[in-house]
């Protein structure tokens, strides 16, 4: 084996990493794929190996954030934080990326046939591989191809086909560039198409809207948090920044779980009756339930809660938990076992009547439950705690995510994070307002009301699947037909 063609997977991987918010170099997703295209259909030896490296780098930076809160948060060595990371970049290699190897049992049918169904059958089999990152592990639907039309005029296929369906795109783009290229042709329409879909856009958004709302963004010290009487901090700062909020704000919104202690506690009340603003507030809290720990979002006005559906592996769930356990510090703490809540929540009720979806932190990324959520809402209010991605690219990319499902279900989006970006997103995707890094801030604006549905909202990605899993059924079923007919 050339280890030169292993390094290069490796290269090819981690340079797609760069397509993704803060580089945003979004050609760059093109060749990263290309290459991965390329190793599975024109090589003929070592492509398992060579799979893998391209795995190894794509997902070991891409989810290098995991090394920050396991190293910072844990109170561990950089060593025993890295061998957790590399832990879990094989096994999201194995998962997600190793599969697209069945390809190869197939390449000699797909081999015989025209380019434009070679095309179509490596695309939709791509597509297939993507279902699994929501639903395998619990759900890890990060580093999205789709994502990175954001802010290009492919971001336009988001309202009506979700960020899925721009994924299958970019399959398709990046399978034509290679199945066409095959014999040293150069692919200029292809080529052409691609640079097409990338061309920048930018929305006006509306300057007007419905309700004031006060975002609360605390940037409290994280690895104080919950160190004996710091609560006493973070109460003051927060009612601090809740006293310099405008007297004719609609909404006040504080981050996820920023206070140390749960709902249930008896200084919660009292800290909600010191804001001397509970009609208006909607806090992200712990609660506990059922000798169960979970994250919520809380009104404290009519009680209503919502449980974050989605939890974030070595964050706030520990996998092998029962052997991790003493390990590191961190696994010991009650917020390292957090239970999943149910998905068949209602949505949360603020002033009076308006109904919003209220997904915390990693929610966020799950394209299903998001558009499930807002089948009924007006406004989305996503709370969340980025504080675990320390300096990594995780905030810009969790932003950018976040960005995307405004567009995915024409809601406009109002997100308060613990340390930033806390921001006011329109319904198409443009940040109206944005709090930077590690700020201690209010942020103001008014934001507008949406009744009406995209079509995505409406029929969500099924036909995307739907689609890729008729093109495969038929180009296998085709294949059989051949051998039997021979």
């Amino acid at each position: 084996m050339q280890l030169k063609h292993i390094l290069y997977s490796f290269i090819a991987g981690f340079v797609g990493i760069f397509a993704f918010a803060p580089f945003s170099i979004k050609i760059l997703i093109f060749l990263s794929y290309g290459y991965l295209v390329h190793v599975i259909i024109n090589q003929s030896k070592h492509q398992f190996a060579q799979v893998f490296s391209w795995g190894l780098g794509h997902w070991g930076f891409g989810m290098s954030w995991i090394i920050v809160s396991v190293y910072y948060y844990g109170e561990t060595s950089i060593l025993l934080s890295s061998l957790i990371h590399v832990l879990l970049t094989i096994i999201l290699t194995l998962v997600f990326t190793c599969p697209l190897l069945l390809l190869i049992l197939l390449k000699k049918y797909i081999n015989q046939e025209s380019n434009s169904l070679k095309i179509l059958f490596v695309a939709s089999f791509f597509m297939i591989s993507e279902i699994s990152r929501e639903y395998l592990l619990n759900g890890v639907p990060w580093l999205i191809p789709g994502n990175i039309y954001l802010d290009t005029i492919g971001q336009n296929i988001y309202p009506y086909l979700g960020a899925s369906f721009a994924s299958y795109v970019i399959y398709l783009l990046t399978a034509a560039l290679v199945i066409s290229g095959r014999n040293n042709k150069i692919p200029i329409a292809n080529l052409v198409i691609v640079l097409f879909t990338l061309i920048p856009q930018n929305n006006d958004t509306v300057s007007e809207g419905d309700i004031l709302v006060s975002i609360i963004q605390p940037s409290s010290d994280p690895f104080l948090k919950y160190k004996d009487n710091y609560y006493l901090d973070i109460e003051s700062n927060l009612l601090s920044l809740i006293k310099n909020t405008s007297e004719d704000t609609d909404l006040i919104v504080i981050p996820e779980a920023e206070l140390p202690y749960p709902i249930n506690d008896m200084r919660f009340s009292k800290f909600i009756d010191r804001t001397n603003s509970a009609n208006k507030i909607l806090l992200g809290a712990w609660f506990f339930n059922d000798a169960k720990l979970f994250n919520t979002i809380y009104n404290p006005e009519n009680k209503n809660i919502y449980k974050k559906q989605h939890l974030v592996p070595f964050g706030e769930y520990i996998p092998f938990f029962s052997s991790l356990r003493g390990l590191i510090s961190f696994f010991d703490l009650p917020m390292s076992n957090v239970a999943f809540g149910p998905n068949d929540q209602k949505n949360i009720i603020v002033l009076d009547n308006v109904n919003v979806a209220t997904p915390i932190c990693f929610d966020v990324a799950f394209p299903e439950t998001i558009r499930k959520m807002n089948k009924s809402s007006l406004l989305m209010i996503n709370i969340s705690n980025d504080t675990w991605f320390g300096s990594s690219i995780g905030p810009y990319h969790h932003l950018s995510i976040t960005r995307v499902r405004a567009i995915e279900n024409n809601r406009w989006i109002i997100r308060a994070t613990n340390n930033g970006f806390s921001a006011i997103i329109d319904n198409k995707g443009t940040i109206v307002e944005i709090l930077d890094q590690n700020v201690s801030n209010v942020l103001e604006s008014k934001v507008k009301l949406v009744e009406n549905a995209s079509i995505f909202n409406k029929f969500g990605y099924m036909f995307n699947y739907f689609f890729s899993f008729i093109i495969i059924l038929l180009f296998i079923a085709r294949a059989l037909w051949k051998k039997l007919k021979n």
